[in-house]
């Protein structure tokens, strides 16, 4: 007895208070607005437009719908959202986390989306609406904390056709020897009529799942939760978790009582109102503090990052970006691809150290593109610790075929060099001269053949006196004329 006390206390002085915090913000209120919004209960907006979700099967349109749905959502949340298309309608839809130390290694979070019957009308409140809101509470919770692991919140399209959308998923993670090193599927997780607070926890000797089912008891005992797990080992293989161990990956599912089966599974009437809403919430708080606990989540995101946007000025590309406050923020690396997966640093620009005040940043792309591209872009807020964190990642279309523009040098007044920019829209002799007030030519910055696009020369006014300049550009039938002030 005394060596079980003595055990206990250990376990209980192990507990993490960021977890804790974590388990403690998982609203019942979210989570049913979210099943709400999926399982066509209410009205929602999807890209601006009302809508309401009344099938998420895979023959139904609602179905994509729901995927923009979903999608809209992750990228609320500041996350990194992609698309898979795996075939002509299938289209899982996951959200990217970066980790702070192992940005290579992944925990994912996820559920199936996609619900039956095949008609117009399939609601899917519990299979799996239940699953898809409890992965988007949790992004909408860890999102705004540090993680040293990678986290992934996925939702997979056409499970119910045989695990179709995970398993493409997992097979191109295996085959490019991703490190994923555990994932938590929910899959039905708030029916209980019984109220007897009975979850089936299936594992297999499969990769980390063994770990990964010991961590999620670990966590319902730790945070007195209230859940009688029910371990099945070797556990089924009927739900998206199968498609990870089928390629050799840690996974386990998380699901309610198979003894105590939803009696509106698969039909019309698998409505919210059946849900047992304090065992959803065991249920969610339990798969929340799992995840945070693995991948190690270690506290608030030291800079909120309040606004990030690109557009394109004349052949420039401008970032800006606001923050609402700043903690120990060394600074923003400033991020560029041109196939939203390999990225490459291109500038910084210094934070502000810790502050609680609003604070504004802008970065200029000045490089020379030639042709007509989609550029992506992602900040990477960097502490003085080295700790570091990514924002979403954001797009911008260049269109080289942008009109004739002459910009105004930069700086001005200068001294004693300064720089001019230019556009071209069609190909051909290009002049550029700089005259003194009376008319007299003083330099010649450009003559000669141009192509189409943005062009920059740089005006050095060393051997002239102070005073104002007038700078001329002469393309085809477009002609330019602006001032600039040369201050000795």
């Amino acid at each position: 007895l005394v060596f079980s006390l003595l055990t206990l206390q250990g376990v209980l002085h192990s507990q993490t208070p960021v977890v804790q915090e974590i388990i403690n913000q998982t609203n019942i209120d979210s989570l049913i607005f979210f099943v709400e919004e999926l399982s066509g209960e209410v009205q929602t907006n999807i890209n601006g437009a009302p809508y309401t979700i009344v099938s998420r099967n895979k023959y139904q349109p609602s179905n994509d719908k729901a995927a923009d749905y979903i999608q809209q959502k992750l990228e609320s949340y500041g996350l990194t959202v992609y698309n898979q298309s795996f075939s002509s309608s299938g289209r899982n839809v996951y959200g990217v986390q970066t980790g702070t130390d192992f940005p290579n290694q992944k925990y994912i979070i996820c559920a199936h989306y996609d619900d039956m019957p095949s008609g117009s009308l399939a609601p899917g409140a519990d299979d799996n609406a239940s699953g898809t809101a409890a992965v988007l509470e949790a992004a909408r919770i860890i999102s705004q904390y540090i993680s040293e692991y990678t986290i992934i919140y996925a939702l997979w399209d056409e499970e119910e056709q045989g695990l179709v959308g995970s398993d493409y998923y997992a097979t191109l993670a295996a085959a490019a020897g991703d490190s994923i090193l555990g994932v938590v599927n929910l899959d039905m997780i708030a029916w209980d009529s019984d109220n007897n607070n009975i979850a089936d926890l299936h594992t297999r000797s499969v990769g980390t799942s063994l770990y990964l089912k010991d961590k999620m008891i670990e966590v319902n005992t730790l945070y007195n939760l209230g859940l009688n797990i029910d371990i099945k080992n070797p556990g089924s293989t009927y739900s998206d978790h199968a498609s990870f161990w089928f390629n050799n990956f840690g996974a386990i599912l998380l699901i309610e009582d198979g003894s105590d089966f939803n009696a509106f599974y698969h039909t019309t009437n698998d409505l919210v109102t059946h849900f047992n809403q304090p065992y959803y919430l065991k249920m969610s708080m339990a798969s929340f503090g799992t995840l945070a606990t693995l991948a190690n989540v270690s506290g608030t995101i030291p800079v909120e990052l309040a606004s990030f946007s690109a557009s394109v000025i004349h052949g420039r590309i401008m970032l800006e970006w606001t923050t609402a406050s700043e903690l120990n923020n060394n600074g923003f690396e400033i991020e560029r691809s041109f196939d939203e997966s390999t990225f490459v640093t291109i500038g910084f620009v210094e934070g502000k150290g810790t502050t609680t005040k609003p604070n504004s940043y802008s970065f200029e792309d000045l490089s020379p593109f030639t042709k007509d591209y989609t550029i992506y872009y992602r900040l990477k807020q960097v502490d003085f610790n080295g700790k570091f964190s990514y924002s979403k990642t954001i797009s911008v279309e260049f269109n080289t075929l942008e009109d004739f523009a002459l910009e105004q040098n930069y700086p001005n007044p200068f001294n004693p060099s300064t720089m001019v920019e230019y556009n071209i829209q069609e190909a051909g002799l290009v002049s550029l001269k700089v005259y003194d007030v009376l008319g007299k030519e003083v330099a010649t910055l450009v003559n000669e053949e141009k192509a189409v696009g943005n062009h920059n020369v740089t005006f050095n006014a060393g051997n002239l006196p102070s005073g104002v300049y007038f700078y001329t550009i002469i393309a085809g039938n477009f002609v330019s004329t602006k001032k600039m002030i040369l201050a000795k």
